[in-house]
């Protein structure tokens, strides 16, 4: 069928390109220091076309590239990543090519995999990358597994050993998909290990026709309605240290095989009605598309929102087809904790194929203390003044020295539903991240009538706090004389902020660069980057703080109910849960504080 498919052929065409610029440029590598993940990119592209064409001038590329590579001195075992993603790629091309290889070439490939992967992911006095539990586990022990699977008839004892060490690791990392499918280092980190994920399964699938249990964890349903719904207009709904914008499919296309498992066709057209097929064109097509999943088309039926209790986040669009409407994610969170920002209670929007509020992702990992705290939330990037939530003080605060939430917190996403057909709300309680200054901090999100976007700030302390709340955006901002309204412009589209509570707050555009704060500093100066913050004129011991954002020219509709009615107002697939205190799916999360 996928021969008669238009979008595949497209994608197999762009493959091709790839693999023939791939044998045009021999590979060239002298460390493993140097890895590339274009090179996984090259070598799968071009193994794949040579099982198409079986045109031998891709498969002497292939063994050429695969034997240099094993011929490296080491691996970097000291950057474990780098050590098993060569293994994965070596493996990859050795299985698709194998027919083409000598038997020396592949002794050569089978004692590399074995001497320079996995006798040292079993040396205890290198391997502690072993303890890790966030996305290192999914990349690390993946890949191994795949290698052990490609040369296990080879190296039994020793691809075994490799399989007894790895699963049980793996297993603990996948524990915090429960219990719905979100991963809580944020979407960009989220689809980084679906990469290897996806691959370790499929692998497991022809190797064994056996996934070990690993589909039916909890989480691992969910996983492909995450990947989907958490992908906007213009990038994903990522946090933390993650990036939102994709430039292909390659981390994404782990929903095709969430799709082919448990047959949800709309997770795989969700996913690529993103991308054009040239940009869909990564080597893992060959693997996960499957046209019987492309027709007939059903996201015209597929809900337009989804909730994540494992990552406290949500998430509404007004269409998966109609490139003019909104999205957006909202999410409470758990703070600290890997690659993780101080940002519960942010929120990222996307309209008419724009992003209007983004979240700005990592500042530079060789940052001194980058990954320790209480040094990581110095960083502006990782401070919630860097995000788009709310900093509250029992002292007036001043522009990029805007009081953190408190790393620690647990934060709940406690109510989402909709008013009617057109409309989708999302509230958070953000207590625990403020609990220092405030007795109840609880922000809602709201969608109305696809027209207008409000978030409602409900703060209660038991002394006079100071509150100020950050919205990042790259749109030209210009502020109205009366510090009421901005307005935000991108390219021919803008759109109105508008301040409707209380009577005493006023719209700031205020610096994002931390270089402006103090010296010497090595951050990120955010050039292009604004923040439109809502300030108060005095100290206060509650505030319900309401802004709107909508296309400049909409009449705002009146809707100023309290958070506590939101829910009992929802008529339209309402959702409820706990306060989030410690979830099993946490306990062997990694931590920065």
């Amino acid at each position: 069928m996928n021969e008669s498919d238009t979008y595949y052929q497209g994608i197999l065409a762009t493959l091709a390109k790839t693999a023939d610029t791939a044998v045009a440029t021999p590979l060239t590598l002298s460390s493993a220091t140097s890895w590339s993940s274009t090179i996984r990119m090259n070598v799968g592209a071009t193994a794949g076309t040579y099982l198409l064409t079986g045109d031998t001038k891709y498969s002497d590329w292939v063994i050429n590239s695969i034997i240099l590579l094993a011929n490296l001195s080491d691996w970097d075992v000291s950057d474990f990543l780098n050590t098993a993603d060569i293994a994965m790629t070596i493996s990859i091309g050795y299985d698709w090519v194998y027919d083409m290889m000598t038997a020396a070439q592949r002794t050569t490939v089978q004692s590399a995999i074995a001497n320079k992967a996995f006798i040292p992911a079993l040396n205890s006095s290198i391997n502690s990358w072993s303890e890790h539990t966030n996305n290192w586990a999914q990349v690390t022990n993946g890949c191994l597994i795949i290698a052990a699977l490609a040369i296990g008839d080879i190296k039994s004892t020793l691809a075994e050993e490799i399989m007894d060490f790895s699963l049980p690791k793996l297993n603990v990392s996948l524990e915090q998909y429960a219990p719905d499918g979100g991963w809580i280092e944020g979407y960009s980190y989220g689809t980084y290990a679906g990469i290897f994920l996806g691959l370790m399964m499929k692998s497991l699938d022809t190797a064994l026709g056996d996934d070990l249990g690993i589909s039916d964890l909890p989480g691992m349903s969910g996983l492909g309605a995450w990947l989907t719904h958490s992908f906007g207009q213009t990038g994903g709904f990522s946090w933390g240290d993650g990036a939102w914008t994709f430039s292909n499919a390659n981390s994404l296309w782990s929903a095709g095989y969430w799709a082919q498992r448990f047959n949800k066709p709309e997770w795989l057209q969700g996913m690529l009605s993103r991308f054009t097929s040239t940009e869909a064109a990564t080597f893992q097509a060959f693997l996960f598309y499957n046209s019987s999943l492309m027709t007939p088309r059903v996201l015209s039926t597929m809900p337009l929102y989804d909730q994540f209790t494992g990552v406290a986040g949500m998430t509404y669009r007004t269409s998966w087809t109609d490139s003019d409407g909104w999205f957006f994610g909202f999410m409470s969170g758990f703070n600290g904790r890997s690659h993780g920002h101080l940002d519960a209670g942010s929120f990222v929007v996307d309209y008419k194929g724009y992003r209007w509020a983004e979240l700005l992702g990592s500042d530079s990992y060789s940052l001194t203390d980058y990954f320790v705290g209480p040094r990581r939330w110095t960083y502006y990037r990782c401070r919630s003044e860097g995000s788009n939530t709310l900093s509250i003080s029992d002292v007036s605060q001043t522009p990029l020295h805007f009081a953190n939430q408190i790393p620690s917190s647990n934060n709940s996403l406690r109510w989402v539903g909709s008013f009617d057909d057109s409309s989708r709300f999302g509230v958070a309680n953000l207590t625990q991240a403020y609990n220092n200054v405030t007795t109840s901090v609880l922000r809602g999100v709201a969608l109305l009538n696809g027209t207008q976007l409000i978030i409602r700030d409900e703060v209660r302390a038991s002394t006079a706090i100071d509150i100020a709340t950050s919205w990042h955006t790259t749109a030209t901002i210009s502020v109205a004389t009366d510090n009421q309204t901005a307005t935000l412009t991108q390219d021919d589209i803008t759109m109105t902020v508008t301040l409707l509570s209380p009577s005493n707050a006023y719209l700031e555009a205020i610096d994002t660069d931390p270089c402006n704060a103090y010296s010497p500093c090595s951050e990120a100066t955010n050039s292009g980057i604004y923040n439109l913050a809502v300030r108060l004129t005095s100290l206060t011991k509650e505030a319900d703080i309401v802004v709107a954002l909508s296309e400049s020219g909409t009449e705002l509709e009146s809707f100023d109910s309290s958070l506590s009615d939101w829910y009992s107002l929802c008529t339209v697939d309402c959702w409820e849960s706990a306060n989030v205190e410690d979830p099993y799916w946490l306990e062997s999360s990694e931590v920065y504080y």
